[in-house]
């Protein structure tokens, strides 16, 4: 009992700990006491800063200057507001009522700094082209400015020596200290509606969440058991450290009616109740209505219901941008005035459906898909997380403080996993993930789940990438190219049949079906067959217009002219041969195929079989 009061008193004094330090900050903002119009602050008459030589680094401001001047981009001037956030003046007017917004609040700073007189010498206003001379020069000085990795939004992120800040939506928390938003090294922190902060207190072991959160996540019937459960609890993590990590995978959360899906990523699911208001929920969402939500923010996203009612098509856009997000790429829109809109995504995305959309290559080795089947116990109440409210703030803050120790930690796994067949893209994203959960539950929380924490081999094993169904359809892009040439279908008929390239090749393997009878079936998709039956080699060539319409729906074609011979160009040497011996030992590319001379590349499908099997 003494322990359960201890654990309620240190849970207490955290929520305390954070409300009275985001009080101190709220005392600090509060609007500055000017004086009345026409008379003197800080012992400066009005208009007498210049005189003075109270003026800020720009030269053209005064030193208390409630607006700060960011720069410009053309026709643009941008300054950081009175309420934190970036003014963008356009390529309009900047009047008076513009002035105000952008001053609101501190509208007597302007009297003070910007006199009006009447002809009595009594301050009346301010002269707004005072002002906008002023700004304007202000924002030369500091030089041309881009919001487009300039600024940055609610979500962890990395300063320029590589140490964690998070931005909490008004306030920011660095290094266990909740300070302002604003300017930080090289990027400024615009203030935007309060997110998740960490808890106020380092966060001791047996205080530490991340435990009772996988119990609860073991409650449901996932394809891989605790596999599963501990991917699921690093990218919660994931979600949480946002911007500040290199790569960000994505997770896809599939299952049918009766799985539990609602319960684990619906609107008061367990992910809601642990990420809160920092996670983006919604059941149907676009592209374009993302990145207006989002904007500069690192927050995580949840789309439900991603069978796509809406059609394939917009999927398709979301889980690009999702992948673009995992790495931080640009993506380029356009904007008004004919000028581009530069957007870089660096959100995670939680995804859940009964069925996910077509998945290419290049997304699904960008997220892991977590598979619930039907649940084994027959109660209907979702667990319940124990003190729900602090379990985000706490795992916000040992996530925080185990910052230095995750960097070790994301190495470890990754030579796991590459020992385990992943490649550089495998073991980035299932690496992140172990590595954060890792870093949650520490090593105490892993022994207490029973589950490896020294000697991480166990998991290489459980995660082979010969046994992930992410990544099935992975192939190298020579490899998938000459899967869609095989298994194109040929126009001519064999048997009462159209058959593929595969189809007609196995024929002449079984002998079935003579060597020139299949070269001449092949000629009808502009395909050569060329050595022996018992080692056949295809001649695709660089450049046909029937090939391209063949191959129409596949990334290497347009339907009138394809790139499939750029994709050879990095085939495996054993497999893809750029020339061949045309006889008398000249090495050439030029063959005769379907009645004509072309440059082809080679494919000795024997080879290709043996490299398959190997």
């Amino acid at each position: 009992m003494q322990q359960e009061n201890e654990a309620g008193i240190r849970k207490t004094g955290g929520l305390i700990g954070g409300a009275v330090n985001r009080v101190k900050l709220a005392e600090k903002r509060k609007t500055a006491a000017y004086p009345e119009r026409g008379k003197d602050l800080d012992g400066i008459k009005p208009g007498g800063w210049i005189d003075d030589g109270f003026v800020d680094t720009t030269g053209y401001l005064p030193y208390n200057c409630p607006v700060r001047p960011l720069g410009y981009d053309g026709e643009h001037f941008y300054f950081i507001d009175t309420m934190g956030q970036v003014f963008n003046t356009g390529d309009g007017a900047l009047g008076v009522e513009r002035l105000q917004k952008l001053f609101a609040g501190h509208e007597e700073w302007l009297d003070w700094a910007f006199p009006a007189y009447d002809k009595g010498g009594r301050v009346t206003g301010f002269k707004s082209e005072m002002v906008r001379r002023a700004m304007f020069a202000a924002c030369r000085e500091r030089g041309a400015w881009s919001s487009t990795d300039m600024v940055r939004g609610r979500g962890a992120w990395r300063d320029g020596q590589g140490k964690l800040i998070l931005h909490c939506g008004d306030h920011m928390w660095i290094d266990g200290a909740i300070e302002d938003t604003g300017e930080y090294g090289d990027h400024l922190y615009v203030r935007r509606p309060r997110s998740m902060s960490p808890w106020a207190d380092p966060v001791a072991p047996e205080d530490n969440p991340a435990a009772s959160v996988v119990k609860i996540l073991r409650t449901w019937n996932m394809d891989r058991g605790d596999v599963d459960a501990i991917l699921l609890l690093g990218s919660i993590g994931v979600a949480m450290l946002g911007g500040a990590l290199d790569w960000r995978p994505s997770l896809f959360i599939v299952g049918d009616a009766g799985t539990g899906k609602s319960e684990l990523t619906g609107k008061f699911g367990v992910l809601k109740t642990i990420l809160g208001r920092m996670m983006v929920s919604t059941t149907n969402a676009s592209e374009a209505g993302l990145y207006q939500l989002v904007g500069h923010d690192s927050v995580p996203i949840a789309i439900d219901e991603m069978e796509g009612d809406e059609g394939q098509e917009q999927a398709q856009r979301v889980i690009k941008m999702a992948r673009d997000a995992a790495s931080g790429s640009v993506r380029i829109r356009g904007g008004q005035n004919h000028k581009g809109v530069e957007f870089q995504a660096q959100s995670t995305f939680f995804f859940s459906g009964i069925n996910p959309p077509p998945l290419p290559p290049a997304s699904l080795t960008r997220l892991a898909i977590i598979q619930l089947l039907p649940l084994k116990s027959t109660s209907t109440k979702a667990p319940v997380l124990p003190a729900a409210e602090t379990v985000g703030p706490r795992l916000l803050r040992v996530l925080t403080d185990g910052w230095d120790e995750l960097q070790y930690r994301l190495d470890d796994y990754s030579n796991v996993l590459r020992e385990h067949g992943h490649d550089s893209r495998g073991q980035k994203t299932f690496g992140t993930f172990l590595a954060v959960a890792h870093t949650m539950l520490g090593d105490v929380g892993m022994r207490e789940l029973g589950l490896p924490d020294r000697d991480l081999s166990q998991w290489g094993e459980w995660l082979a990438a010969d046994n992930l169904p992410e990544l099935e359809g992975k192939a190298a892009t020579w490899e998938q190219c000459l899967g869609y040439i095989l298994t194109s279908v040929i126009d001519g008929f064999t048997g009462g049949q159209r058959k593929t390239v595969a189809q007609e090749l196995e024929l002449l393997r079984k002998e079935t079906q003579g060597f020139s009878d299949t070269k001449e079936k092949l000629a009808a998709i502009d395909l050569g067959l060329m050595g022996t039956a018992r080692q056949p080699m295809l001649a695709i060539p660089n450049q046909s217009r029937i090939l391209a319409r063949a191959l129409t729906g596949t990334p290497f074609s347009s339907g009138t002219q394809g790139s499939w011979n750029f994709a050879f160009k990095r085939g495996e040497p054993t497999v893809v041969k750029q020339k061949i011996d045309v006889g008398g030992g000249r090495m050439d590319n030029r063959v005769t195929v379907a009645g004509r001379q072309v440059r082809c590349t080679f494919i000795s499908l024997y080879e290709f079989e043996r490299w398959q099997s190997r």
